[in-house]
């Protein structure tokens, strides 16, 4: 089969797509697929693109330009098949602003937040601390891989907390912490019905999951015996499948969240989740005992 994957890119997380892309891109290649890898931050893409003529177009792009739904609509423009998310979930997916939204319009629990999304009217410190207590996370809206990221106890920490996110972003989320067990959840999509991979509790030296940890060798453990109860796991089995149905999640997204009191509260979802060596989906779909490169092809031909 002759593939294209994306990756690249001008975001943020650049550095991660093009490890990601070429993870994905070399496990296609060993099982004899014909495969392309092609950077977005050319200005010329789009015409190798259409010179390459792929039967598929596997995104591995992360961040702006590449999950929030442009590059999807490009692609559907184009009249070529490509894995993942569509337009309207990409969009959802990529804005945690929205995916709170449809969290909490669903039932699903997520940590409380306050939605900045103008500079000049941003709330003082203690303001924050009287709604969501000490300390919490100020974050970009539309940044993943941590990027942007900040754990505030403080009235100084707040201060370069803000300035610190809005390099990446002219809109924030200013959220509750949970201090409770970090899980992940991979959930794949095949002929409309959802599957869940085995979900991953992400052991940190830290409190915060933080782009060295993620992406370093050695930053996080992963572990399968999870430290919650059958129940509160169930729960995570039918947040992950309700929420991916509902948005219309397409290929394999990774769903993050916070486990405290049997309580498990979403942070975010994934789209087009790290494929690096060391990222948690890889690990996953390893743990469920599937060959990582025969999950590559039955998303493809899902997509096809």
């Amino acid at each position: 089969m002759n593939i294209v994957v994306l990756f690249g890119g001008t975001s943020p997380e650049r550095d991660v797509s093009l490890r990601s892309g070429e993870n994905v891109a070399a496990t296609l290649r060993a099982r004899g697929h014909q495969v392309e890898t092609l950077d977005t931050a050319d200005q010329n893409f789009v015409a190798k693109l259409l010179q390459l003529k792929p039967d598929c177009v596997f995104p591995a792009l992360h961040g702006a330009d590449g999950e929030d739904g442009k590059v999807q609509g490009l692609l559907g423009m184009l009249r070529i098949p490509y894995v993942g998310s569509d337009v309207r979930a990409s969009v959802i997916t990529m804005d945690k602003y929205l995916t709170k939204l449809v969290a909490i319009q669903n039932e699903i629990p997520t940590p409380s937040f306050i939605h900045i999304y103008d500079r000049n009217d941003i709330p003082d410190y203690v303001s924050v601390v009287n709604q969501l207590g000490s300390p919490f996370i100020v974050k970009p809206c539309d940044v993943g891989s941590t990027i942007g990221l900040s754990l505030v106890s403080s009235v100084s920490e707040y201060e370069s907390s803000l300035e610190e996110a809005f390099r990446f972003s002219d809109r924030l989320l200013v959220e509750e912490f949970v201090d409770g067990f970090e899980i992940t959840v991979g959930v794949f999509r095949l002929r409309d019905q959802f599957f869940v991979l085995p979900p991953i509790w992400v052991v940190k030296p830290d409190k915060v999951f933080d782009y060295d940890t993620k992406y370093k060798p050695g930053g996080a453990k992963h572990i399968y015996d999870l430290p919650i109860s059958d129940y509160a796991s169930e729960k995570l089995t039918f947040y992950s499948k309700r929420i991916c149905k509902i948005v219309g999640v397409g290929g394999v997204a990774r769903l993050d969240y916070i486990v405290k009191d049997e309580t498990p509260y979403l942070l975010e979802i994934n789209s087009i989740p790290g494929m690096t060596a060391e990222s948690l989906v890889p690990d996953e779909v390893r743990q469920a005992g599937q060959d990582f490169g025969q999950f590559l092809e039955d998303l493809i031909r899902d997509a096809l």
